[in-house]
C-alpha cells in the first residue's frame, strides 16, 4: 500500500482530533509535495484532508490563530485547481465558512460576519439561503451589539459608584444621575431585546458572482 493509500485509509477513519492534527504534521512534508509538485487529482486528495481534518479540528481544540494560518494555505492551494476542478466551488467556499467560524471564536464578530455576508450573498440553487451561515451571521451580530451595550452599562455603573462617593460626601448630581439611570434602563432593555429583535431580522443579500 502507498503512502497516499496509507493516509487516505487513516483520514477516512474516525479518530479524535489530535491524533487527526499529529498524523497531518507527522506527513506535513509529503502533503506540501503533493500540493507544490502534484498533479491536479493530489491537489484534490490533500485539500479536504488539509481543510477538514487538520484546519477544522485545529479549530475545535482551540487553535484559532494557527486554524487560520492553515486556511490562508488552503485559499493558495486551491488557485492550483481553479477552473479546472469540479470541487473548486465547494472547497473555497468551505474555506470562507472555516474562516468565519475562526474569527467568530476569537470573538470578532466583524471581521468574521464579512465571511458569512459573502457566503449568505452566494444563494443555494433553490433560492434559500444556508441556515448554518444565517444563524453565525445573527449570532455574530448579536455579539456586535452586546458587547457595546456591556460597555455602556458598565460605564453608566461605574457613573453610579462615583454619585454615590460623592453623595457620602455632601455633593449633589442629580442631573447626571438621572442621565445614568436612564442609560442604564435603556441599555439593559436593547441588550436583553437584541437578540429576539435580530432573530426576526430577515436576511436578504443581493446575489454576487462566485469568485
Amino acid at each position: 500500500m502507498t503512502t497516499k493509500n496509507k493516509l487516505k485509509t487513516f483520514f477516512d477513519t474516525e479518530n479524535e482530533s489530535l491524533k487527526l492534527i499529529e498524523k497531518y504534521e507527522e506527513n506535513i512534508d509529503f502533503f506540501n509535495d503533493l500540493l507544490r509538485n502534484g498533479h491536479k487529482e493530489d491537489v484534490e486528495f490533500v485539500i479536504p484532508i488539509k481543510m477538514y481534518k487538520y484546519a477544522d479540528h485545529l479549530q475545535q481544540e482551540g487553535y484559532y490563530t494557527k486554524a487560520l494560518s492553515v486556511l490562508d494555505e488552503v485559499e493558495k492551494d486551491l488557485e492550483r485547481i481553479k477552473g479546472q476542478s469540479k470541487w473548486y466551488k465547494m472547497y473555497f467556499e468551505s474555506m470562507i465558512f472555516h474562516k468565519g467560524v475562526c474569527f467568530g471564536r476569537l470573538k470578532k464578530y466583524k471581521k468574521s460576519n464579512k465571511y458569512f455576508k459573502f457566503l449568505l450573498e452566494q444563494k443555494s440553487m433553490d433560492g434559500k439561503y444556508n441556515d448554518r451561515f444565517v444563524d453565525w451571521y445573527k449570532s455574530n451580530k448579536k455579539h456586535q451589539i452586546t458587547d457595546i451595550l456591556e460597555k455602556i452599562m458598565v460605564t453608566a455603573c461605574i457613573i453610579y459608584v462615583i454619585i454615590a462617593v460623592a453623595k457620602f460626601f455632601g455633593y449633589k448630581m442629580l442631573f447626571i444621575g438621572n442621565v445614568a439611570s436612564l442609560v442604564l434602563f435603556l441599555s439593559a432593555a436593547l441588550f436583553f431585546g437584541v437578540g429576539y429583535i435580530i432573530d426576526k431580522q430577515k436576511i436578504d443579500f443581493k446575489n454576487r458572482e462566485n469568485k
